[in-house]
């Protein structure tokens, strides 16, 4: 390792411990779990070796992480924008695959190899990370204030309203899931203000949220007293969405009431400060919703919301079962079963039906990775061209092959 590449390592993972403290203060804890009826399931790998294992294994030095690391390649904390499960974090890997590789092989610099427990942790961090909001735009934030009325209420270092808190005080919160705990707390009193004084209730979009906290924080950029979120415990989420009678109006992953939207699908907000938004925009209407069923409003101490949001974040990690006709068409028309066999044959790649764990993301991760770039050399060589996979589609193939391990599949039956 040359000088420079060393004092790279180095910087990278100073910007690996900056970014570990960011992401431990969210959702990032070894073993998120998500619970379910089924028997319970969690969230393998550790997000804080998985950050390590990101910078050391060298990704940093082309991939950036909330904007520490390399320009040559996507950030993976913002692109693609969109949610992802940890099925769809392996189609977005396989797809950019061989541009990865082509890079690496242009710089000369050899694929690192990876342990199913090593990219277990890399998808933890990565599932992570894509939580956390981008640094919000302060003026903006400022301007906000202003169009959304908050000066109305509230004063911010002592100019403005007086009959909500000092804004500056919100400074001390390090973590936008103190921000979610006050703004549900404090929102029946708010609504009351707002209609008194004849004002719309105010709606957030996009990075409204961001905008703003990071405004307030420029008021006092080291206050004396700073409240941080403890670690964060999905299975604790679990008991206090049901205890405090979220369950009674929403589900999760298809499983509660259906009076209210399932805050498990992955139109849920990607990030902690478009689900505060999105709380916020839905107060006045839970409330009544609340009213009308006579059920008391709860409200909610940090840890809690923390725990809350844990749980919440950790079902999106994984995907509803695909469609195994569907899976079973996406296997022969990307050209899967060009090389892999199902229990019988013979071809240059292995039985797909012989995994003792079955054909899950990060398994089927590691084997690309690993394998992938003498995979792509073949197809080179047969003039066959490196599959793409479109949102949903890795979800049904990776239920087709589960069940081809486990039953066989006759051509032509619907399953």
């Amino acid at each position: 390792m040359t000088a420079t590449d060393n004092g790279l390592r180095q910087r990278l993972l100073r910007c690996a411990v900056l970014l570990l403290c960011a992401a431990a203060a969210a959702l990032s804890v070894p073993g998120l779990h998500a619970q379910s009826d089924a028997g319970g399931y969690f969230i393998p790998g550790d997000p804080k070796a998985g950050m390590k294992g990101f910078f050391e294994k060298g990704c940093g030095r082309c991939h950036s992480v909330l904007g520490e690391g390399g320009r040559t390649a996507p950030d993976l904390a913002r692109a693609p924008g969109g949610h992802l499960s940890s099925a769809e974090m392996l189609a977005a890997m396989w797809n950019h695959a061989p541009a990865m590789w082509e890079k690496m092989r242009a710089e000369h610099l050899s694929p690192p190899q990876f342990s199913e427990a090593e990219m277990a942790n890399l998808f933890a961090f990565l599932y992570s990370v894509r939580s956390l909001d981008e640094p919000g735009d302060p003026e903006r934030g400022k301007q906000l204030l202003a169009e959304k009325k908050c000066l109305t209420c509230h004063s911010v270092a002592g100019r403005g309203g007086r009959i909500g808190p000092d804004l500056k005080t919100w400074a001390s919160y390090r973590n936008t899931v103190s921000w979610i705990q006050a703004m549900w707390n404090h929102a029946p009193a708010m609504q009351r203000a707002l209609a008194a004084r004849g004002f719309a209730w105010p709606q957030f979009s996009g990075d409204d949220v961001a905008d703003l906290i990071s405004y307030i924080r420029t008021l006092a950029p080291n206050p004396k007293r700073r409240v941080y979120v403890r670690a964060a415990d999905p299975e604790a989420g679990r008991r206090i969405f049901q205890q405090k009678g979220c369950l009674s109006c929403h589900a999760v992953g298809g499983k509660g009431s259906g009076r209210a939207p399932d805050l498990g699908t992955r139109d849920f907000p990607r990030t902690l400060g478009q689900f505060a938004g999105l709380m916020w925009n839905h107060a006045p209407v839970m409330r009544a919703s609340m009213q009308a069923q006579q059920v008391s409003r709860p409200e909610f101490s940090n840890k809690e919301m923390a725990d809350l949001i844990s749980y919440l974040f950790a079902q999106r990690y994984f995907e509803r079962s695909g469609n195994v006709a569907r899976g079973r068409r996406v296997f022969a028309e990307k050209g899967c079963d060009g090389c892999h066999t199902l229990g019988s044959g013979s071809g240059p790649g292995p039985d797909l039906t012989r995994s003792a764990t079955g054909a899950k993301p990060i398994s089927i991760a590691t084997a690309l990775w690993n394998h992938g770039p003498m995979m792509l050399q073949t197809m080179h060589q047969q003039q066959v061209t490196w599959p793409r996979f479109q949102p949903g589609e890795i979800v049904d193939l990776l239920e087709f092959l589960n069940r081809a391990r486990t039953t066989p599949l006759q051509a032509g039956v619907k399953q």
